[in-house]
């Protein structure tokens, strides 16, 4: 996501489903954190995979250089799996 949003506070954590899934950018979608089609300022949503059933962190920040996945750049501690 950009900008940085240094005001977020902690990753999303959620669990998925396999799948490939949307992380919507510009925030206009009415399905965070996930996009709905409806794009403003021309911000394209980052696509991503899950393979297998599992628990994710999605960065809120826009620090993160593991898009869309928070990578604790931000100083957040993630529990350890």
């Amino acid at each position: 996501m950009s900008p940085n949003n240094d005001d977020a506070g902690m990753p999303i954590a959620i669990t998925l489903e396999p799948g490939t899934y949307f992380r919507c950018t510009c925030g206009g979608s009415k399905n965070l954190p996930f996009c709905d089609g409806n794009h403003r300022g021309g911000n394209l949503p980052i696509r991503f995979e899950i393979e297998a059933r599992r628990k994710v962190y999605l960065c809120s920040c826009g620090k993160t250089a593991d898009q869309p996945f928070c990578d604790q750049t931000c100083g957040v501690e993630l529990p350890e799996e």
